[in-house]
């Protein structure tokens, strides 16, 4: 359907307006480029999440030369896009399933043009109507209409981010917390859209009064930006895999942890889900999850591999791991949050546990699901000493001592999301792997 509607949309323009598109050809062609540019070229700031300026572009189209002029940039922009998820994979139409391909273009489209239509409405003019003469005319054309943009440029956000969520929605079915998960994008969407929308505005007063040359010195610094993020990202993800390559010496080193952190990490990811946290505290708490016993690395491996009960004063060295695990991530500065909840991941609900000294940290959410998850592995998983627990063994435990050792509401979350799985027949596959 909103394939159709948007191709229909583009059909019907172009035909409507024929006899005008050859008076600014040149404009949409150039805009169409350099929107896949831009759209290439879109930040990951988040695993996701990305910004792109291409939106700058598409609305500064339907500001100088109306609907039809921007449907196209739009399409472009989309349709002829290269998407660098890195490690080499990049999306483009040729490798790409043409209807996934088809239907993201005519998200664009049919946003751009919710957007215009609203503008028209409300009184907006397009410049190549009014033909405003050097620069100072054109911004105040643009501030007489700068509400009739505003509204529109929000309109923009709700079909565009409506249309996703209806997409998945059709794609996976539906899920819990699916409008919380769309209200969450709508807000991150709307403020992001409206700064580069801004940029939008600028760019048409630029380009109507100076041309194509004074647009690409205007795109230009904006491409260095780019650059210039791309290599702190760099940075970032350099100290990520080095955690990581941290995460499978311990792994060589403690035959227990081998699997363990990964299997805390959909554990967590299971209980984040139930409790509706953001993309952005679930990111976290995978990061804390997959880092949690980094700290074990500074614990004797004759203590960690051995075959029988620890003693009390062994038991008193294996309680050291996640001060030492803090201590060794405190100094990278983006996983401050990460390095509390690590802290905090054997501080009981009840305030008691290890360090004596993590209260503080052990009271955010994050920290007692990690406590949760991290049991729950625990209690299911083979050691020396004992056979693991069944799972409904396991699910006993938590609820028995849910208020002391556990937070309440997580493990209730927690049944919650095992029972949804085991309602769908899930939950067998997943605990497997």
């Amino acid at each position: 359907i909103c394939i159709l509607a948007g191709l229909g949309s583009l059909a019907y323009l172009t035909v409507r307006d024929a006899d005008h598109l050859g008076l600014y050809v040149a404009g949409v062609v150039f805009f169409s480029l350099l929107g896949v540019i831009a759209e290439s070229q879109s930040l990951a700031i988040d695993e996701d999440k990305a910004i792109s300026i291409a939106f700058a572009i598409d609305i500064s189209a339907l500001l100088l030369f109306g609907l039809t002029a921007a449907a196209w940039v739009s399409f472009c922009t989309a349709f002829f896009s290269i998407m660098d998820f890195g490690r080499g994979r990049k999306e483009h139409v040729f490798n790409t399933p043409i209807l996934k391909s088809l239907m993201n273009a005519s998200n664009y489209i049919l946003s751009i043009l919710a957007c215009g239509l609203v503008y028209e409405k409300l009184g907006g003019r397009y410049m190549v109507d009014t033909n405003p003469q050097g620069i100072e005319a054109s911004f105040l054309q643009i501030a007489h209409d700068l509400p009739s943009i505003f509204l529109g440029l929000v309109v923009y956000v709700l079909v565009n981010t409506l249309m996703i969520m209806f997409y998945f929605y059709f794609l996976t079915g539906p899920r819990p917390g699916l409008m919380l998960e769309w209200l969450h994008i709508f807000r991150w969407s709307i403020l992001s859209m409206i700064l580069i929308g801004t940029l939008g505005v600028f760019l048409t007063a630029v380009y109507h009064a100076f041309g194509f040359l004074a647009v690409l010195l205007f795109f230009a610094p904006f491409m260095l930006f780019r650059y210039a993020y791309v290599g702190f990202t760099s940075i970032r993800k350099g100290y990520i895999d080095t955690i990581k390559a941290f995460s499978a010496a311990l792994e060589a080193k403690d035959t227990y942890t081998i699997g363990h952190a990964r299997r805390v990490e959909k554990y967590c990811e299971i209980i984040a889900n139930e409790m509706h946290l953001s993309s952005d505290r679930t990111k976290v708490l995978k990061y804390a999850s997959l880092l949690h016993d980094i700290g074990k690395i500074g614990i004797s491996e004759s203590i960690l591999n051995k075959n029988d009960r620890l003693t009390d004063a062994e038991y008193e060295e294996i309680k050291k791991h996640p001060v030492i695990g803090a201590q060794m991530l405190e100094d990278i500065q983006f996983l401050k949050r990460e390095v509390k909840i690590i802290r905090a991941h054997h501080v009981h609900y009840d305030g008691s546990g290890y360090p004596s000294d993590a209260g503080e940290e052990s009271k955010m959410l994050e920290a007692q699901i990690l406590c949760v998850a991290d049991s729950f592995d625990a209690m299911t998983s083979d050691r020396a000493y004992r056979a693991a627990m069944s799972l409904e063994e396991a699910l006993d435990e938590l609820q028995r001592n849910a208020g002391s050792q556990f937070a309440p509401e997580v493990v209730k979350a927690f049944v919650r999301g095992l029972e949804r799985m085991r309602s769908k027949n899930e939950l067998h596959d997943f605990l497997k792997h």
